[in-house]
């Protein structure tokens, strides 16, 4: 029996010049990748106010702009958006179809009392607040809740939530996942 070997019929040069071409296409693809993670996906955004008690100025943060297609926002969830003055991070309070309410300075949620000590800030004791939230729409604090007078400032379209924040990255010694 006979056996056959398979010559290549590209020159040495040639075979160089294929493995740089598709070196370079793996480059460009992987440069496209992390080009689209974080420029649509996960973008990088440095935080500018202290509306939450977590996060500091001069912080770099991942903000997930995709997420929200997927999932709903929670109750607590700490958001980028734009309530009139410019963008900024607020916590998710309550959603559309809910009713928020403040009585002697503790928070209810759909007549619920809810526990928002975790925040930071608490209402004050003679705060009486009340919203209720269109389903079209989402209520956003920030957590130093006295400083906060009036509800309907704070009530916005989900269209103006920018994104969700997913991860501390700066300074590393912070580093942190919020889920």
């Amino acid at each position: 029996m006979e056996e056959y070997t398979v010559r290549s019929t590209y020159t040495r040069a040639e075979s160089a010049a294929r493995r740089a071409a598709d070196i370079a296409v793996i480059l460009l693809l992987c440069f496209f990748l992390v080009f689209i993670l974080f420029k649509v996906i996960l973008v990088p955004v440095e935080v500018n106010d202290e509306n939450v008690a977590e996060l500091n100025t001069g912080e770099l943060l991942l903000v997930d702009r995709v997420s929200r297609f997927i999932a709903d926002y929670s109750v607590g969830d700490i958001v980028r958006a734009d309530l009139g003055s410019g963008y900024a991070f607020y916590r998710v309070a309550a959603k559309g179809g809910s009713l928020y309410q403040v009585r002697n300075g503790k928070a209810y949620l759909d007549g619920e009392l809810i526990d928002e000590s975790a925040y930071g800030g608490e209402w004050s004791e003679y705060a009486e607040l009340d919203c209720s939230v269109p389903e079209d729409s989402v209520l956003l604090l920030p957590d130093k809740r006295p400083a906060v007078s009036a509800l309907d400032r704070y009530l916005i379209p989900y269209g103006r939530i920018y994104g969700e924040t997913r991860l501390r990255v700066a300074p590393l010694t912070r580093l942190s996942l919020f889920m």
